[in-house]
């Protein structure tokens, strides 16, 4: 996976779309440089502040005259807006050659503000943060940086699925169209079963500074279990190459600092984007954005049931899809779904 800007291949079992993005047609679409929004101090929901908040983004595309076809598009668990240039582009889910696309970093991805980078606040000392305040900090740089007060689209996957959720929740007159893929409105409780195992493993809280031992190992693969299903994982690795595969996984997963994959985690398991709505009738009435939902029938990681019953009460679309890859569904089913949500955007 992609780190702080580098460009190492995205090979992570815990990365959403894993070898699926290399299957990708290239297109010749330029690297956008890394961007900063320094946004000072910034109070969170839980009451802390992060101390000189700074949020990564890259854009790619040109606003229009009347700036009216911007797309945000946030990243999953532990991506980054580097990782995200793999799926922009012509034929690809978001094309910038129509659309301004804003790629934004996650707080605690490591380029956002995030435990293993913060000057004041380091490690330990880094605030709890939720999917809510990564959403403030995108809506401001939205209307404080870039000067846009309406966007097209929000586009997430998984995590930034989650992302797209709390958008509708919180700004729900801000976007005309919005596409959660493999995301949820609230993790069920089969989904935290896995996030605290995961926490569990980092040691509780997440609060170790460095790996240790076999937690790389075993991370990894709690992750790469999740991340697709028997089928597919037995079709895609034989039994003779499973070391190797083990080893490959523990020293992707060192590139991650284990306090900031915490940090992540941490925020998921707090996602409630119904708390928000309150009664899911009457708060999904209140929402005037068209809704495209992506979901996975046997996605292990995020279940796609409180994204469906969400999806019925705003009366949306949605693209449910069967297939063996699970949580991965890009890697299966990724012509599909960039024609479906391109469309969408289009209309």
């Amino acid at each position: 996976m992609r780190r702080k800007g580098t460009t190492a291949t995205i090979s992570l079992p815990l990365c959403v779309l894993a070898a699926a993005l290399l299957l990708l047609p290239q297109t010749g679409i330029a690297g956008a440089e890394q961007q900063f929004f320094r946004m000072g101090d910034l109070r969170l929901e839980g009451g802390g502040v992060i101390r000189d908040c700074v949020l990564g983004y890259r854009t790619f595309g040109k606003l229009n005259g009347s700036r009216s076809n911007a797309v945000v598009f946030p990243t999953w668990f532990m991506g980054t807006s580097a990782d995200l240039e793999a799926l922009i582009g012509p034929a690809k889910l978001v094309d910038p050659s129509r659309y301004f696309v804003i790629a934004v970093d996650a707080f605690g991805n490591g380029v956002s503000s995030s435990p293993s980078n913060s000057t004041t606040q380091r490690g330990a000392l880094f605030p709890d943060i939720t999917i809510g305040d990564m959403v403030r900090a995108q809506y401001r740089l939205v209307t404080e940086k870039l000067g846009i007060r309406h966007l097209h689209a929000v586009i997430g996957i998984s995590m930034g699925g989650m992302q797209a959720f709390q958008w509708l929740a919180a700004y729900p007159g801000s976007t005309g169209k919005t596409v959660p893929i493999t995301g949820t409105p609230r993790p069920t409780s089969y989904d935290l079963l896995l996030y605290r195992t995961v926490l569990a493993v980092l040691d509780n809280d997440g609060s170790k500074r460095a790996w240790n031992g076999k937690t790389p190992t075993v991370t990894a693969g709690i992750l790469a279990m999740a991340s697709t299903t028997p089928d597919h994982f037995i079709a895609g690795q034989d039994r003779s190459g499973l070391s190797s595969y083990l080893e490959k996984a523990q020293r992707d997963m060192k590139e991650h600092d284990p306090m900031d994959m915490g940090c992540q985690l941490k925020a998921m398991i707090k996602h409630d984007v119904f708390a928000n709505l309150g009664d899911p009738a009457r708060g999904a009435g209140k929402i005037a954005a068209e809704v495209l939902t992506v979901v996975s029938t046997r996605d292990l990681m995020v279940n796609p049931g409180p994204a469906r019953e969400l999806a019925g009460f705003l009366k949306g679309r949605s693209l449910v899809l069967d297939s063996a890859c699970g949580h991965y569904i890009l890697q299966c089913e990724m012509a599909k779904i960039a024609a479906a949500v391109s469309g969408f955007l289009e209309e």
